[in-house]
């Protein structure tokens, strides 16, 4: 199950499980993106079943991981995106937009390991994609680290999963530029992986090109 998996880097690694043939769960807060991802996942050869879930909402939450059961038993293994951004600078940080962040990075988090734990098949795992390392304000080092110290706890109370994080070093762009970060959370969800627990890894992403704006570079002419 790949939760966020409408765009992003849910779906880079709703698309990387699509291609190694395994049967994808994809959730997402909009309907439409998840049904369109299903279907890509789908055109790779693979089987994937859309669902619409918000992993912030502690009901729909529920609902999903009950959907999940009636149609499959229990997971193998879950990827949790955390969705939030923030580019405002901590001293213009507004209640409002610090309350969304807990909500989609760190309730989704505790939402998603309370649930998800219950419906993991022996040995499953959890992988959790959290904000990624270029956030530096200090709003968003702590939501990062709170979502650390839930892997932390999880892996010492529930020592049979695996649950894991990875920090990817900056916003995803689009393959191939973010498969790295989908190596990763494939290889954490592998039986190369089964010794793994509790590890947050951060990888490290290669910067696109520029795009070249033909009318910039006329303006740059004598």
């Amino acid at each position: 199950m790949v939760t966020g998996a409408g765009r992003g880097f849910g779906r880079a690694i709703a698309h990387g499980y699509g291609r190694n043939g395994a049967t994808v769960i994809a959730v997402d807060p909009d309907v439409e993106l998840a049904t369109g991802v299903a279907s890509e996942v789908e055109a790779l050869g693979a089987t994937a079943i859309p669902i619409r879930g918000d992993m912030s909402v502690v009901l729909d939450v529920t609902s999903t991981f009950e959907k999940v059961e009636e149609l499959f038993g229990l997971l193998d293994g879950i990827v949790h995106v955390t969705t939030a951004e923030s580019k405002t600078p901590f001293v213009e940080l507004l209640e409002g937009e610090w309350y969304d962040l807990m909500s989609q990075d760190v309730k989704s988090s505790l939402y998603v390991l309370q649930q998800g734990l219950r419906h993991l098949a022996g040995g499953g795992f959890v992988t959790i994609v959290l904000p990624p390392a270029a956030r530096i304000e200090p709003h968003t080092v702590s939501v990062r680290k709170a979502v650390e110290g839930l892997i932390e706890g999880a892996t010492r109370t529930f020592p049979g999963v695996r649950v894991n994080g990875v920090v990817p070093s900056r916003d995803p762009v689009g393959d191939p530029y973010d498969l790295p970060l989908v190596r990763a959370a494939l290889g954490l969800g592998s039986m190369v992986s089964e010794g793994i627990r509790g590890v947050v890894l951060e990888v490290q992403l290669p910067e696109p090109p520029l795009e070249f704006e033909p009318y910039a570079a006329l303006r740059e002419l004598p």
